[in-house]
């Protein structure tokens, strides 16, 4: 029955008898349990979007590994490689807004499935998040390409630095990857935010750059659990690594990204923004309302 549960136009997202989650954090294992096989098919539906970006990244990697035909220096090769990478990035950025435009569509499945709605249709809701989130959604591909692009650009420029010690460039490393995930959180808040409220250039780039910049730590972890298949393909470079995480991330990845940082932008928000300007809206999908922020 679990198996064929998400096609059934009719069946709840929650039995009716069941208790609601009294959290986040339980609604994600609630969810999880009762909608396992919808998720595998929404993340299969969305990995659709990330083919061309993959299927770029692998073969141009595989280009990359081949040997040069002339003869090269030391420092001609690292030249050869910085190039191809940073061309490489470069292509990858407008295939990264595809790659979105299709979590544009995932995360309003996911909206869906977090407030505990009566009926959830993969296709249907898919379709209404890619035509409704469109816009928040290419945003966001712009952020996380820019995030990655800078990544690429400064690990593979510190090596040419003449006499850079290693730890100069270990810590090099540290901050411009810390400096991508900052992006990819922007990018993150802003999918989350376009399945609640509406879009608005001016107030959703500065509210989701404010709660990526001022919650970053917890950010930061939030964004590990939620995307970690997708960061560790951004920095580990061997092929076969990459081929196998593609895989993680076809088959449930995109679906644990979308649940995990919807779920986490609905706490976000309940505590800085529905507290304050739509009571209303607290706890929605919770067997209880979330405790408000206390003011100090």
């Amino acid at each position: 029955m679990g198996l064929f549960s998400y096609l059934r136009p009719d069946g709840p997202s929650h039995p009716e008898e069941a208790k609601l989650p009294k959290n986040r954090f339980k609604a994600y294992f609630d969810i999880v349990r009762n909608r396992f096989f919808l998720l595998l098919g929404l993340s299969l539906l969305t990995f659709l979007f990330f083919i061309p970006f993959y299927f770029w990244r692998i073969a141009w990697g595989a280009y990359i590994g081949l040997d040069p035909s002339a003869e090269l220096t030391a420092e001609e090769l690292l030249y050869r490689e910085f190039v191809l990478r940073v061309t490489g990035s470069l292509v990858e950025w407008p295939l990264q807004l595809l790659s979105c435009f299709g979590l544009g569509g995932a995360f309003e499945v996911a909206s869906r499935l977090c407030h505990q709605e009566g009926s959830v249709f993969l296709w249907k809701d898919f379709k209404k998040g890619l035509r409704e989130n469109y816009k928040s959604s290419l945003l966001a591909g712009a952020l996380i390409g820019l995030g990655n692009f800078l990544f690429t650009l400064n690990s593979r420029f510190y090596p040419f630095l003449e006499g850079m010690p290693d730890w100069g460039s270990v810590a090099i490393a540290i901050v411009f990857a810390l400096v991508m995930a900052f992006f990819h959180m922007w990018g993150y808040f802003l999918l989350s935010s376009s399945t609640l409220y509406r879009f608005r250039f001016k107030d959703s780039m500065k509210n989701t750059f404010l709660f990526s910049f001022i919650l970053y730590p917890k950010n930061l972890l939030f964004l590990l659990l939620a995307a970690l298949f997708p960061l560790l393909l951004e920095l580990i470079p061997y092929l076969l690594v990459q081929e196998v995480l593609i895989g993680l991330i076809a088959v449930y990845g995109l679906a644990h990204l979308s649940l995990v940082y919807e779920l986490y932008g609905l706490h976000v928000f309940d505590r800085y923004i529905n507290s304050t300007y739509a009571p209303e809206e607290m706890g929605r999908g919770l067997g209880n309302e979330e405790e408000p922020r206390k003011e100090n």
